[in-house]
This record gives C-alpha cells, structure tokens and sequence, in this order.
C-alpha cells in the first residue's frame, strides 16, 4: 500500500484583515515582515500610513507627537520622503545667509538656535525646521545682554534653558567659573533653578582655550580644555546646583543617570561608564578597555545633537531621530609625526551596567567586535565631526597647491548609519575595522560646496542639527557671513534653492 502524504491548507488572510495585523507593529518589524514577504510589502508600498511607518525604519526615525489630527499621515510621509533622498544627497531646500559682526569673540549653533557673543551682548536665531513646524519665515530671534562677556553658550528650548559661562581670574590665580542658569525667553532667572548663576573655583592656573557645555535634562557637563593640554569637566545638576569635578580627558552625558568618560587608569587607556543618577554617591559601573595603540592618543567625544529619549522631543514634532539608533563617536588623534586621526563608531546603547562583577572590565579584544573604526586624513578635515541621531557630517579641504592659482575648495560630507538601509555602498579603504557583530552600516556621501553657498568664501567650520547644516564663513570686513542650509522645507515654484536674508542681523 503506497505511502499517503500529509497535507497542509493554508489559508489566505484577506488584505483587510492582513492591514489590521499590520497597523499593530512597529516601524522595524513592519520593515522586516516586508523583507520577508513580497505580497506584505507591496500591501504596505499601496497605503500610505503603512508606507509611512516602514519609512521611519529606513530613515532611522520614530513618528513624533505631533496630532494626526491637522497632521495626516500623506503629510508626514511626504516630509520623511524629501529627507530620505535630499540628505544622503546632501541637498538642502533652502538657504540663509545671516550677517554677524566680525567682531563676535564667539559663534556656535546649541538646541536649535545659531547664537553669536558680542561686546556684553548675546543674539540668537532660530534655526528653520518644517518637521517641529518652524518655516524658515516664522523663526525667533532675541538679543541678551549677558555682562560679562559669555565664552560658551547652550540652550535646551524643550526646558526653556539657557546657560551662559565666563572664566575669569580667581583667588591664587586660579581660574574661576561662573554659570548663568536662565529662562530662555527672558534671560531672568529659570523658575525650576535653585539660583540665577553658579560659580566655583577650577583649581588651575593655566589660560582657558576653550569651554564646552552640554545639557540633559537636569544634568549638565561644563568641558574646560587649558593651554597646555589639561581639561577638566564640571558635573552639575542645574536644578539644585550640586556639583562635582571630573578628571577624564574628555566626557559625553548618555542619558540623565549615565555618563561615559575617557581616562587612563593603571596604565590603560579606556572608556569609564558611571552611574550619576546620584549625584552624592557617584559610581563606576563598567570600563571598556581601548586600543593599546591609542595609549598616547588625545581623544575627544563627537556630542550627539539628536535627542536621547522619546520624551525629549518636542512636542510639534512629526517624526524625530529614534534615540535607540543614535552613534556614538570618538576621535582618537595620534600624537608624533604621522600626526593621524581615527573615528571610533559604536552604538550608544552598547554601554549598558552588568550585574555581574566578572564583567564589569571588558577587554578590547571582545569588544571591538562591536565597533568601526574608519582612519581619516587629518590635512584634509576641517573642525569636528557632527553626529545627529545615526549621522555624523563632516567638512573636508583640498590642500592648497602653491602656484596652481586654484581657490581652495571644500566639500560636505555625511557618513549615515540608518539600521534598515535599502541600499549601501562598500566601505571604503579608509575602513580600518569592521566589527564582525558590529549593527552599523556605513552609508557614505560627498558633496562639494557650491560657489553660490559660500559666494567664493572660506568656510571655517560647520555645525549640524537634524534639520540643518549651517556653515561659518571667513570674515569679510566687519562681517561674518554665516550661511544656514535647511533641508525638508517646500521648494518653492520659481526655483528649487530660494536665498534668504536674515532681517534680525
């Protein structure tokens, strides 16, 4: 009697039923249910809302509180899709061009707004973003007067924060730090501070070179590099302004309970993740081992712009980077002749406590499984690199050739880690590691600034946000041109590029 083989029905779930399923996962698993069924995938490409949520999975982004109500999903998904092909082409939508004085001892962009120190003033300006609702035509601009005269400046406008610092000369010659903690509509005192400003002794003769400032949510990281090399990081709850001096060569705020600090300790040079959730009893949950290679190495933290949680986004917003993908970076420079530059990329939330005290020291020959490391020539970079969520942009120069008579030209360029790519290029040479158990994917993109960008200017430096690259000029006369490149906002019907001046400077 021949073999009778078992038979099995499959059904087929009509699309109305197979949409319901549907509507029901996330972003990524609606990407990945795609990639594993074409009739799925073609199902979620026909509908809108559908297509919409497997965007945010290939951009890399999380859908925003905005209401859905005056903010339909076609609109979103229409904003989504410009960013999804102008950034990776590095074409913006819209420019511009601000006029500050060229006697402004400070420019830098912090929480959104481009701001510029002058003589005992502060002016700041709103930069453009259609996806929080803010049209290049409805940003703000306030001007402070902030005697003395601020050396760094940063801003949390979801906290209504300004913070505003100045070194100066102390007791014993010792450098001296002051911070003034602010509302930032009205530069009064901030109703939730305990005081309108901080100050605090450094214990350090040497001159500042320079001074950082980066706030989450209570917490605050006030960096001081010296000449000669030294840093030093002030740790503070600017709330009730209690506060605590840290020695790392450098320090990055992960989130609000933990930090992440670069230091040699019993002749190692490696990454220090502390819990800081109590600012009396601060502890050291784990030590990543790095490079005996990089034991000479300066290094220094690239700041992540892109929120760190879901709760720090503002509340107009239609999408927003998901903080789950955000990179983290760190550039080791090489100290000697070679006088060479490595990029450490590794996701923020690899760095995570253990309950497990064997565990708690991981040696760089584990963990460098989960890294990249790409080695970049330093002739040819300009500033520092920019991380937004899961991108980093940077700026590059040709070296100029004496005698060629060829303006020195520039060019930008955006390495993106988006976790579901549709398509990648191969890693280049400069690659110098690729972590076998390593999530990230580089995708990399180069553009050359046009004349009409720059009008023929030497950029100095750039800064970047989720919206924006904007671009610090050489001075010219008794001007400094600062150029705002946006991306995502309507092109307008006469031309593609629409050149603004700003009114407020």
């Amino acid at each position: 009697m021949p073999h009778r083989l078992t038979t099995i029905k499959r059904f087929r779930i009509s699309n109305d039923v197979l949409i319901l399923i549907l509507e029901k996962l996330n972003p990524v698993t609606l990407y990945r249910t795609c990639q594993a069924f074409s009739r799925v995938f073609a199902l979620v490409m026909e509908f809108q809302h559908l297509r919409y949520k497997f965007e945010l999975a290939v951009t890399g982004m999380k859908d925003g509180p905005a209401s859905y109500s005056t903010r339909s999903p076609f609109i979103r998904l229409q904003l989504l899709m410009a960013y999804k092909k102008d950034w990776p082409k590095i074409l913006w939508t819209d420019e511009q061009k601000v006029k500050i004085p060229a006697a402004s001892t400070l420019v830098g962009v912090s929480g959104n707004f481009l701001y510029s120190v002058g003589n005992q003033s502060l002016d700041l300006v709103e930069l453009p973003s259609c996806r929080t609702g803010r049209p290049p035509s409805q940003t703000r601009h306030m001007k402070y007067n902030t005697t003395p005269q601020a050396d760094c400046v940063a801003v949390d406008s979801l906290q209504s924060l300004i913070i505003a610092s100045h070194t100066y000369g102390g007791p014993n010659g010792h450098i001296g730090l002051r911070l003034k903690i602010r509302n930032l509509w009205t530069f009064d005192k901030h109703p939730k501070a305990s005081a309108a400003s901080f100050d605090c002794s450094t214990q350090v003769s040497q001159p500042v070179a320079e001074v950082s400032i980066v706030i989450c949510a209570n917490r605050v990281v006030v960096s001081i590099d010296f000449v000669g090399g030294s840093a030093k990081h002030l740790l503070m709850d600017w709330r009730t302004l209690q506060a605590m001096w840290l020695e790392e060569q450098d320090v990055i705020i992960l989130n609000p309970y933990y930090i992440l600090g670069a230091r040699t300790a019993r002749g190692k040079l490696a990454l220090n993740l502390y819990n800081v959730s109590n600012m009396a009893s601060v502890t050291l949950e784990r030590e990543y081992e790095l490079p005996p290679i990089w034991a000479k190495a300066t290094l220094r933290f690239s700041r992540n712009t892109a929120p760190s949680s879901d709760i720090y986004t503002p509340s107009t917003a239609l999408f927003y980077s998901d903080p789950s993908s955000r990179v983290l970076l760190l550039t080791a420079k090489q100290a000697g002749p070679t006088n060479g530059i490595h990029w450490m990329f590794v996701p923020e939330s690899y760095f995570q406590p253990t309950s497990h005290p064997d565990r708690r020291s991981v040696p760089w020959s584990y963990w460098n499984q989960f890294c990249l490391i790409r080695d970049v020539q330093s002739n040819t970079l300009v500033g520092h690199p920019q991380v937004t969520g899961s991108r980093v942009v940077y700026l590059e120069k040709e070296p100029i050739h004496p005698g060629r008579g060829h303006p020195e030209r520039a060019r930008l360029s955006v390495i993106d880690f988006s976790p579901c790519p549709e398509a990648t290029n191969p890693p280049s040479k400069l690659w110098s590691l690729l972590g076998k158990q390593s999530v990230l994917i580089p995708n990399e993109s180069h553009r050359e600034i046009p004349t009409s960008a720059t009008n023929g200017v030497v950029v100095e430096g750039i800064r970047a946000t989720e919206d924006n690259i904007v671009l610090l000029l050489e001075n010219r006369g008794d001007i400094k041109p600062v150029n705002i490149l946006t991306f995502g906002v309507p092109a307008p019907k006469t031309a593609r590029h629409d050149t603004q001046y700003h009114p407020a400077l």
